[in-house]
């Protein structure tokens, strides 16, 4: 007599579950590495927004392959930044980096805020007085801003902005920052 063993279908055995990958790499971590991206010169006087917005994507990882066209579209041209006022709102500029999945937020603070904030973040830096917006590569060996500007030497700011140039603006600088 057979045994009915040899009639049962065989029970399934699930493989084990794999295991579950390392998280990858954190904006943050990606930024230490390429927080020195080339800045590309602006092409016109009102893009300023977009091309530190590109540049801060880029940067940061969050799209390595940012197009300045297609980041103008992300902040919402011509509702949110167009040729007559340059960017309306940095609340624009919020929205395309939490579409990243990367929280934002805007503040006015003083330099010695600023310059704490910077250590560990990065984003968009203006004043309302320069009327420009750059992205933001963190401090220099000598403490002073260091930016990442698509209009170098305009209004005289360059490659960083030193207490000296915050303090003659006090009041009008204003950032735009990622959440860590």
């Amino acid at each position: 007599m057979a045994s009915a063993a040899l009639f049962y279908p065989p029970r399934l055995v699930r493989p084990p579950e794999p295991e579950p990958e390392p998280p990858s790499e954190s904006w943050w971590d990606y930024f230490q590495q390429h927080r020195d991206l080339y800045m590309a010169p602006q092409v016109y006087s009102w893009t300023c927004s977009i091309a530190a917005t590109t540049w801060v994507l880029q940067a940061t990882g969050l799209d390595p392959t940012a197009a300045r066209e297609s980041v103008a579209y992300e902040i919402g041209y011509p509702d949110c930044v167009n040729p007559d006022v340059g960017l309306e709102d940095t609340a624009c500029v919020e929205r395309v980096f939490q579409n990243y999945g990367v929280g934002a937020y805007t503040l006015w603070p003083g330099w010695d805020q600023a310059v704490e904030l910077i250590r560990s973040t990065t984003g968009l830096l203006n004043s309302t007085r320069w009327y420009h917006f750059v992205g933001i590569r963190g401090l220099t060996d000598d403490g002073q801003i260091w930016v990442a500007n698509s209009a170098s030497g305009y209004q005289g700011i360059y490659s960083t902005v030193s207490r000296g140039q915050w303090e003659a603006w006090a009041g009008s600088w204003k950032v735009t920052l990622l959440e860590r």
